[in-house]
């Protein structure tokens, strides 16, 4: 009521007398906090590229018998319809990501922030390579399983890293950039597959890995452990 009224109008005073804009996008690629700003804009549309990439990528993997394809693309003509089978591996293959949610919290309290994004990236890419030898559609069942497992730990990773690494004066300005670039990189992993899958598979695994790769070195440019970070402005 009153007092929150009162409080937001002190802070805004506070910010107006330290020369700050509150919310700005100056201060968000300033000096201080262009690192976090653009690295983790960068990852996060890696990893949501994945995701949604992965959405996709797997029913049309069944219906066109990718598995068994020897390398060649998939007649465009000949896909199958999705058996009930297929649709339940498609479920349980979107509850890996609640376990890397999960697996993701305790990971981050226990063992800080950076080093556990850093080993999802790189095991994230490993996962990614065993798609370029395709047994079987349990293999390739397994494989994407363990891809949104690892995809999930990598993006709740860094929405626990985004609020501990700018100050309260531009944290939703931050945060709203960072999860702008997300739907970017939705937008552009969907149509990344839609467009090349019946062109080659093969050429949709190597965008996977290197967008993967790419993440994995941002992971190494973002160098500040934010865990225990004194949040200030609050």
């Amino acid at each position: 009521g009153i007092n929150a009224e009162y409080g937001k109008q002190w802070y805004q005073r506070r910010v107006r007398d330290q020369g700050q804009e509150l919310g700005s996008f100056k201060q968000v690629f300033s000096k201080e906090h262009r690192k976090p700003a653009i690295t983790l804009s960068v990852m996060y549309f890696c990893n949501i590229f994945i995701e949604t990439g992965i959405l996709v990528f797997l029913p049309l993997a069944f219906m066109s018998s990718f598995c068994g394809s020897a390398g060649e693309p998939p007649n465009r003509d000949e896909c199958e319809t999705l058996s009930q089978e297929d649709l339940w591996k498609l479920s349980l293959s979107a509850l890996g990501s609640i376990a890397g949610c999960i697996a993701a919290y305790f990971v981050g309290i226990y063992f800080g922030r950076l080093k556990p994004l850093r080993i999802g990236n790189f095991i994230q890419i490993v996962v990614f390579l065993g798609l370029y030898v395709c047994i079987s559609h349990a293999v390739t069942f397994g494989i994407v399983t363990a891809i949104k497992i690892i995809n999930a730990f990598v993006c709740m990773m860094i929405w626990v890293i985004v609020p501990e690494s700018f100050p309260t004066i531009i944290r939703n300005t931050a945060t709203g950039l960072i999860n702008s670039s997300g739907k970017s990189g939705a937008v552009v992993g969907t149509a990344m597959v839609y467009l090349l899958f019946y062109v080659s598979p093969i050429a949709v695994v190597t965008c996977f890995v290197v967008v993967a790769a790419l993440s994995f070195g941002c992971s190494f440019i973002l160098d500040k452990e934010t865990n225990d970070a004194v949040l200030t402005e609050t």
